[in-house]
């Protein structure tokens, strides 16, 4: 081969390989849980079907553990492209958009049928809708979580024992109103900060599923594990709504197939199956079960309290209790 050929041939390799790095996207998925999370685990599931799916022309690099911020600052992070994709409790977004105040309304969700029957259908279907014309987040998938516990240094069997109590809640308008219509004193806090302070004494409890509960070792600086059960706050798969319709049609439906596939039904799996051998697992470890009677503490944040302090959601929560799940449950 003489030297112009060679010129030419090494032009051209030159070339394709040039296009083929380009063609590849990368997007960096922030959350903020340890590697050890159920729902850590399910996002790697989903990056690794992403990348199956178009033969690594979509890479989704995973940072955890809040390396790139806490929940609030991965959401607003995806407008600034410091990161493209948040997986993270759904209560966040009401930062940005009215309608996800709806999904830390208090008591809302009866059981996990409900909860499918919800987000799986028509009535998720329009909570998606409207969260990305108020704020331009796309919610590409509801993930389940297990329902919300308390757990506290002190028994907690009636809301008047919450009274003083400082209860570490997520930055969510709706979680700090309700709990502080329990009667705590609800105090907002980065998640990665919440050890320490319970450690501390800074705060006097938290609420959270019971997996995170015990992946984050809660046990060792709170006692009282109480089954309140108050929420089934959906984790959920976000994008900006631009940013995910700009991309080519195949790499769009290979993120919302791999999303909405086996990480979706790991995820709720997992934590079906380990609802039992958690609370089992944490009274090993130490901490005490308390089953209160639910109505009082229901009673406070019922159907009055949501019309009233949540006029905006009022007609998705009644959509939502309207729901029938299988089995009439």
């Amino acid at each position: 081969m003489n030297m112009k050929l060679k010129t030419v041939a090494l032009l051209a390799a030159v070339a394709l390989f040039a296009t083929s790095a380009s063609a590849e996207t990368v997007l960096r998925l922030g959350h903020v849980w340890p590697d050890s999370e159920i729902h850590a685990a399910a996002a790697k599931k989903f990056a690794d079907d992403v990348a199956a799916a178009t033969n690594g022309e979509v890479k989704i690099e995973i940072h955890g553990n809040s390396t790139l911020g806490s929940d609030r600052e991965l959401l607003e992070g995806i407008k600034f492209s410091s990161n493209d994709i948040w997986v993270g409790g759904a209560g966040v977004l009401s930062t940005a958009s009215e309608t996800a105040r709806i999904f830390t309304l208090p008591f809302m969700i009866r059981d996990v049928n409900h909860y499918n029957a919800v987000y799986d259908g028509p009535v998720g279907g329009e909570i998606t809708k409207r969260i990305r014309d108020e704020s331009g987040y796309e919610v590409v998938a509801y993930w389940l979580r297990g329902p919300r516990w308390l757990t506290t240094k002190v028994p907690v069997e009636k809301p008047e024992d919450l009274s003083g109590l400082k209860i570490r809640v997520p930055d969510s308008p709706v979680t700090v109103q309700s709990w502080n219509q329990l009667g705590a004193s609800a105090t907002p806090m980065n998640f990665g900060e919440v050890f320490n302070a319970l450690q501390q004494g800074v705060i006097d409890g938290q609420e959270n599923p019971l997996s995170l509960i015990l992946s984050s070792k809660f046990s060792e600086v709170v006692k009282h594990l109480v089954r309140t059960e108050h929420a089934y706050e959906p984790v959920v798969v976000v994008m900006d709504a631009g940013r995910l319709v700009a991309l080519p049609e195949d790499q769009r439906e290979a993120i919302v197939d791999a999303a909405n596939g086996a990480a979706k039904a790991y995820a709720s799996d997992e934590v079906q199956k380990g609802e039992q051998s958690f609370v089992k697992q944490l009274q090993d470890a130490g901490m005490t079960l308390i089953e209160p009677d639910k109505k009082p503490f229901q009673e406070r944040v019922g159907t009055d309290f949501v019309h009233k302090t949540f006029a905006p959601v009022a007609d998705l929560y009644d959509s939502v209790a309207a729901v029938e799940a299988p089995n009439g449950q």
